[in-house]
């Protein structure tokens, strides 16, 4: 970590990390779905682990008492792989329903809001500024069009 708290030390300014090149961006929901998959899968292996160790234990004489919370998490098991299965089929139509308003053929009972893109503002491009939505805006300058002293001044205040 001394490495890398010592890059670029020598030049003031910011740095950027960009992703490398060709490297997908990272989509918020894209990243929610996974996290969930894996806690619906923690939770499967749980349920499944739990339910195969209450069984075996329930197997000793003295203790077939616990066949019967073996039965009753192999229940409750059982009942969330139907959940997932159901979920899993909400997922599909759901992706089905977006592939199909992709293509222009959404279903008729689609409220209007959700059909309608989201356009993009269109300006003029003034300075290398394209107004891309209302609540961005970036200016890109290439590295002989910025003026160093003026952001070390800046950066100075």
């Amino acid at each position: 970590m001394d490495l890398l708290a010592e890059t670029h030390r020598r030049s003031p300014g910011r740095w950027v990390v960009m992703p490398r090149k060709g490297a997908q961006f990272t989509n918020p929901k894209e990243l929610n779905r996974a996290r969930l998959r894996r806690r619906r899968r923690q939770i499967l292996a749980g349920l499944t682990e739990a339910t195969a160790l209450f069984f075996l234990i329930g197997l000793f004489p003295p203790l077939h008492s616990m066949l019967f919370v073996a039965g009753a998490l192999l229940v409750v098991l059982l009942l969330y792989a139907a959940m997932l299965v159901k979920v899993r089929a909400a997922e599909s139509a759901r992706a089905e329903a977006v592939a199909a308003r992709r293509a222009g053929q959404g279903p008729a009972e689609a409220r209007p809001s959700q059909l309608a893109p989201v356009a993009a503002v269109e300006a003029p491009p003034v300075d290398k500024l394209h107004v891309v939505d209302r609540d961005v805006h970036v200016i890109v300058h290439s590295s002989d069009e910025v003026d160093i002293e003026e952001l070390r001044a800046a950066a100075a205040r």
